[in-house]
């Protein structure tokens, strides 16, 4: 098995699967390889203080684009009785050229015989644990997730925790309005230390982007596929957006194209184009129901992913399934069902008939060939 297979097996099962250690029982004990020598951090004695334990490895996109949340929540504790702990499984030299390029802020250790790991039960990375002055078990979970509110909870500092949901909301055609959007701040850089693995991150504080290109970055911002997007520049680059909280949700992703446009020195242009192509429309109102929509689950975020014969989706709405056969096929689909809502889809990804023909049997959706408007963004 090859790198980039193994780690896109690893991010896609980070995104559902949390360790199994008991939360309110006696944390294992943290035993590593050796620690070592971080430039951005002096180690930090764990004994009789809090811990926030982070499982990682260097090619893991979810892992990197998580780091500035970490660091961020290590400064502003940076004088109470807590320390941030960092694991992985690799060896010495490649965590060295990696901290020589990334920042990081914490005591930094090597489990090559996956003791700490194992002890952890770690099903996937990133994951990270909070464990108190006791040495108690408190949280774990995803480490986007962990807040200040959590960490005031174990370091006694308030005495329950706020929990932030965050509502996907669509995005209208709002490029022509872009010129009167306010200025944002946001950091830019090309990627030059990770090959294949790339990663995003979208919460109510900010966009965290690892390893993208331009085009899969505002294929996102715009929901549009790339084949409706041209773009020049073919770098790779980590975003970081950090959301002001004056800024409605409905406006988030307009002012992140705002901010990335001019940061990047690029103009972004509308071109209609007359092409071939199809209308997704529901022609089996009974099929749809019965294998599309599962009442009995509440989504808290999008989940995708591609086997080697199915490509899945949960908690997706019509416009991601369009936008998925788009890219994937090389052809341009407009959705005619006006169906609003989080879904459940999956269809085969050999070949086009192969997806067509399943969609139609499966959920009663069913692509009809049809001469088909539709703007071209152009970046420049």
């Amino acid at each position: 098995m090859t790198r980039s297979i193994l780690t896109n097996i690893l991010v896609l099962i980070a995104l559902d699967v949390l360790a199994q250690t008991e939360i309110g029982k006696k944390a294992p004990a943290i035993l590593v390889d050796e620690w070592i020598d971080n430039p951005h951090q002096d180690f930090k004695k764990m004994e009789g203080q809090a811990v926030v334990l982070d499982f990682w490895f260097t090619h893991c996109a979810p892992c990197v684009y998580t780091i500035p949340h970490l660091n961020e929540l290590a400064e502003r504790y940076k004088d109470d009785s807590i320390v941030f702990v960092a694991i992985t499984y690799e060896k010495r030299p490649g965590i060295q050229e990696f901290l020589s390029k990334k920042i990081m802020f914490a005591n930094i250790g090597v489990d090559s015989t996956y003791k700490t790991i194992k002890a952890f039960e770690v099903g996937g990375y990133p994951t990270t644990f909070l464990i108190d002055k006791e040495g108690i078990l408190r949280w774990a979970g995803y480490p986007s997730h962990l807040d200040t509110g959590l960490i005031d909870v174990v370091l006694e500092k308030q005495y329950y925790s706020k929990v932030l949901t965050f509502e996907s909301t669509s995005v209208s055609n709002w490029v022509s309005e872009l010129d009167q959007e306010p200025r944002y701040p946001i950091t830019i850089s090309k990627n030059n230390y990770m090959e294949g693995a790339s990663g995003m991150q979208f919460n109510p504080t900010e966009l965290s982007i690892v390893n993208q290109s331009l085009d899969q970055v505002l294929e996102f911002l715009l929901q549009k596929s790339k084949s409706r997007i041209l773009v020049a520049d073919m770098n790779r680059y980590d975003i970081r957006f950090k959301i002001p909280k004056e800024l409605s949700r409905a406006d988030v992703k307009k002012a992140i194209t705002r901010a990335l446009l001019d940061e990047l020195s690029l103009e972004m242009k509308i071109k209609p184009k007359q092409v071939n192509g199809f209308d997704l429309v529901l022609s089996n109102d009974s099929a749809f129901r019965a294998n599309a929509i599962n009442h009995r689950h509440v989504y808290n975020g999008t989940g995708v992913s591609a086997g080697r014969t199915f490509w899945k989706g949960e908690g997706v709405g019509v416009m991601d399934l369009a936008r998925e056969l788009e890219n994937r096929f090389g052809t341009y689909i407009t959705d005619k069902t006006k169906l609003n809502g989080l879904f459940e889809f999956r269809f085969p990804h050999a070949s086009f008939d192969s997806a067509k023909n399943y969609l139609l049997t499966t959920y009663g959706l069913e692509l009809v060939p049809a001469l088909l408007h539709v703007d071209i963004t152009e970046i420049r």
